[in-house]
Order: C-alpha cells, then structure tokens, then sequence
C-alpha cells in the first residue's frame, strides 16, 4: 500500500480549503523550510520540518519548537529536494508538492525537473490551485473526465511517445520544447493512457 505525504514548500501555496483536503488525503506533513511560513498561516501543525533552515521565519521556528527539525545544509540541493530525499528514506513513496510553483519563476521552471529526478523511488506529484503535474516515466494511466484538458510537457527530448483517450492523438511520436509540444490536448475517453520509449515526460491535468 503507498505511503503517503504531503510536502509544503516555500512557492505560492494553494487555497486553504484546497490545502486541507490534501491534507486530509496525505495524513503526514513536511514542510520543506521556508514551507513552515505557509503552514503557520494556515494554521497547519507539520510532522516534520526538513532543509537548510534559512527561510523558515523566527515566529514559525517558535511556534513549531516541538516538530522533529532536520537540519541538511547540503549546497548542491535545494530545500525541496532535501525534503523528497528525506521523505523517501522515511519509506514516504507517494509525494504530494504544494507551494513548488508560483512566485519566482526560476525555482518554478527548477523544480519540475525534481518530478523526474526521484522516479521510481517516490511518485511526486505537484499540485496547485489550477491543476496537477506529474512524471510519466515509460507509462502513466489515469482516469479523468471527457473534455478536460491534459497537457503534455517534455523535459527533454522525449521519443516513442503514444497517447490513448486524447482528442490529437500520438503514435510513436517525438516532443520536444522549441520543436513540438503536446500542450492543451483534451480528454475523449477514459482512462488516458500515456508511454514513452525515451526521454522524461511531465503531464499537467488542468482542474475542472
């Protein structure tokens, strides 16, 4: 069965009655330093505060005295991957990402390729007010409603790419950013089935 978790990080947080409902979904908290801020907005308690402890602010380190703190001072990462590192060692495989987009444009375009980078250790998805993005790896099926609207975004060169349940249709495709994207395509059947001979692959699910 996975284990799941739901990491806060330091980038534009969703709604608070969004919030709640992955919480609810999640069980287990992580707030990836300055992560903490957003919790204690939103008055949510973390079960566990993981990074290099330069964003969380002073009320938050006062407040959250009592959550387990783990200090990682490793340069070569960043908070979020800190936190999705720890989380996996403590045997979390489903991650859900809140505040790893929004507000500076260069964290937002740098954590997207975290969603590649931990697969298949953990299956991390990001999520926000308007959608969902999550790494196909060589194949991803998921249900989803007739007429929602399902991007494709390559990371890289991305090769052998076929789609099942989308209205623009790919067989055995190439994608590519500045070549070929697969952005706005919409969903005619159900369950979307996406795989990929070569190359790492990002979904965004647009909310209905």
């Amino acid at each position: 069965m996975p284990k799941r978790a739901l990491i806060i990080a330091n980038g534009e947080p969703p709604k608070k009655q969004h919030l709640c409902e992955l919480i609810r979904e999640a069980g287990f908290i992580i707030c990836a330093d300055g992560g903490a801020n957003t919790a204690l907005k939103f008055g949510v308690t973390p079960n566990a505060i993981v990074g290099d402890l330069d964003s969380i602010h002073a009320e938050a380190l006062v407040k959250f005295h009592h959550v387990p703190t783990f200090e990682d001072r490793d340069d070569e990462t960043t908070d979020l991957e800190k936190c999705i590192r720890w989380a996996i060692q403590s045997k979390y495989d489903h991650l859900t990402v809140v505040g790893a987009t929004g507000r500076r444009l260069d964290h937002t375009v740098g954590n997207l390729g975290v969603l590649a980078k931990f697969y298949p250790d953990a299956v991390v998805r990001f999520v926000d007010d308007l959608g969902e993005l999550c790494y196909v790896g060589r194949g991803l099926v998921f249900d989803s409603e007739k007429g929602n609207v399902v991007s494709l975004i390559p990371l890289n060169r991305c090769e052998g790419v076929t789609t099942h349940g989308l209205k623009y249709a790919l067989e055995g495709e190439m994608l590519q950013l500045g070549a070929r994207e697969g952005t706005s395509n919409v969903v005619i059947s159900s369950p979307v089935r996406i795989t990929v001979k070569k190359g790492d692959l990002v979904v965004f699910k647009l909310f209905e």
